[in-house]
């Protein structure tokens, strides 16, 4: 799906700008720009492709770095505290009840220097494999293009079987317990209005809520759907406008043309008062309420300023409530502030 890539060297040294956050009432409200830090390269503090992002409880930032095989931590600041090489194409990401990082591998771009992925691992926050399984296929415990990962309270782990169009849960030792979904439109399956053999259908990422209840983004269909730990279908929402409130939109970043076959949203987020946040394609980064309802959002126009992005994917927020942002085709990390 991605076979070229735009080169930028954007570091930006800006902080604290108040960028416009259009809200459903219309009444002005902010959000503000606190941070970005990364560029392209492979370098220390540098990135080629990031793809997702988790947050320990002392703050530690931990960064899939897709393209350059590795997993980098930060502080809260961007400052780099420490890197460690993990299997090839790294995408998802996840921290299981020990803080150990779930990692799903995937190849998704003609520029990776190793074609192996279709499994997951998980390493030791220092860097250590602690183990790994899968390989590609249809069966129980096989994959095809893995995505995002969320980790349960049980401890179990479910993972976005991207092109299975299916979501598998496997124990913590990574023992394949059960699956839902399958290819189509209707409630409960995913990405019928992509190619069968298309990973952007979906599921993407996915999130836990605070009753326990498993939230997935589905690209292609421009929805998200809520189910039960046990795949138990709650609730789905979403429309393909491209506008506020909308999850449609093109990806404008190669050259400014828009690629129709990436649309939708992508990474899900859930705060503590239970909303979602969502990033989408077209840049934007926008809050709902449970029932689907626009509340807020920012990125409205893709580009390379701060509070801009080039297909935003996962999110996660630190113990002080900011939101962190991987801007993917842009190279970096975004932090916000975005109040209550």
């Amino acid at each position: 799906m991605l076979k070229h890539w735009l080169l930028y060297t954007l570091c930006f040294l800006i902080s604290h700008s108040i960028l416009p956050v259009v809200a459903a009432d219309e009444k002005p409200q902010t959000a503000t720009f606190l941070k970005t830090w990364g560029q392209q390269g492979d370098q220390p503090g540098e990135f080629h492709f990031p793809i997702d992002l988790a947050i320990n409880a002392s703050d530690e930032i931990f960064v899939t770095d897709h393209l350059n095989d590795r997993v980098q931590k930060f502080d809260r600041t961007g400052n780099l505290l420490a890197q460690f090489p993990v299997l090839p194409n790294p995408g998802g990401l996840a921290l299981d009840k020990q803080g150990n990082l779930v990692l799903a591998h995937i190849v998704a771009s003609g520029s990776s220097r190793h074609k192996s992925g279709d499994r997951i691992s998980i390493y030791s926050p220092q860097g250590k494999l602690i183990r790994q399984w899968g390989k590609p296929g249809k069966g129980p415990g096989e994959f095809n293009c893995p995505g995002g990962i969320a980790v349960a309270d049980n401890g179990r782990i479910y993972i976005a079987d991207q092109t299975n169009h299916r979501v598998q849960v496997f124990d913590p030792t990574g023992q394949f317990l059960f699956e839902w979904g399958k290819y189509g439109s209707q409630p409960g399956e995913f990405g019928g209005k992509a190619s069968p053999n298309s990973r952007v259908g979906g599921p993407q990422f996915l999130a836990f809520d605070s009753e326990g209840n498993l939230w997935t983004t589905e690209g292609a269909n421009c929805r998200v759907q809520q189910f039960t730990a046990e795949g138990k279908l709650l609730k789905y929402w979403g429309t393909d406008a491209d506008a506020r409130g909308g999850l449609g939109g093109y990806f404008s970043g190669f050259d400014g043309k828009p690629v129709k076959i990436l649309t939708g949203p992508i990474a899900v987020c859930i705060d503590q008062k239970d909303r979602l946040w969502i990033s989408a394609v077209s840049g934007r980064v926008q809050q709902f309420s449970p029932a689907g309802k626009y509340l807020r959002g920012f990125g409205m126009e893709q580009g390379t300023a701060p509070g801009q992005f080039y297909a935003p994917h996962g999110m996660a927020f630190d113990s002080k409530g900011h939101l962190y942002v991987v801007d993917a085709y842009n190279h970096r990390i975004q932090k916000f502030a975005v109040g209550q």
